[in-house]
């Protein structure tokens, strides 16, 4: 005897591919939850890089998507830290005289 099952309660398999995920050094393009973790920070992060200029994304068919050479622009301007504390100007004291 056979089952009718409806659409509805079928189990949709994933196919090979989508179930194994692409390390991120292998990467084309990065969502931009994906590029705040390659860089150990939140989706917000990401966004908020979007958002404020430094990374500019492609916005097609109604997702964001940070390409890799972006992503490679964005790194190559990094800076070595420097912990000493940046000059203040003289003008800067508050108002004292």
């Amino acid at each position: 005897m056979e089952e009718n099952v409806s659409h509805s309660q079928r189990v949709q398999t994933q196919s090979r591919a989508a179930r194994e995920p692409i390390d991120l050094d292998q990467r084309f393009s990065f969502s931009p939850k994906e590029f705040g973790q390659a860089n150990g920070r939140s989706a917000t992060w990401a966004y908020r890089q979007i958002y404020a200029g430094r990374i500019k994304a492609i916005s097609d068919c109604g997702r964001l998507i940070i390409p890799r050479s972006e992503v490679d622009r964005f790194l190559a301007r990094a800076a070595e830290y420097n912990p000493q504390p940046k000059a203040r100007d003289a003008g800067e004291n508050g108002g004292a005289s």
